[in-house]
């Protein structure tokens, strides 16, 4: 399994805003992505302009089908993002061992 960690830094005053823009997009994820095992948005307690969307795949190629070749590159935005944001997201991936 992998997780996929996409960190939005949100302009002051637009949080609430990207937080609900963000949810209502995922809303439908598990019955569009076949292998998505488990997702959730976070925001920093210490630090509320400080989004994450993190995501649970079942192995690369769900991944792969979600976020295209560059998966490990690549961010998933949606239009306009960037007006929410002070920077481009930052992304980070983590395989699960046991």
């Amino acid at each position: 399994m992998l997780t996929r960690v996409s960190e939005a830094l949100v302009k002051p005053g637009r949080e609430q805003e990207f937080v609900a823009r963000v949810l209502d997009l995922v809303r439908t994820f598990p019955e569009t992505y076949e292998g998505l095992v488990g997702h959730e948005v976070l925001v920093d307690l210490d630090d509320p302009l400080c989004v994450r969307y993190v995501s649970r795949w079942r192995d690369e190629q769900a991944l792969e089908n979600y976020a295209g070749p560059g998966w490990r590159t690549d961010p998933v935005t949606f239009p306009d993002e960037d007006e929410y944001l002070q920077r481009p997201l930052t992304l980070r991936h983590f395989r699960h061992v046991s």
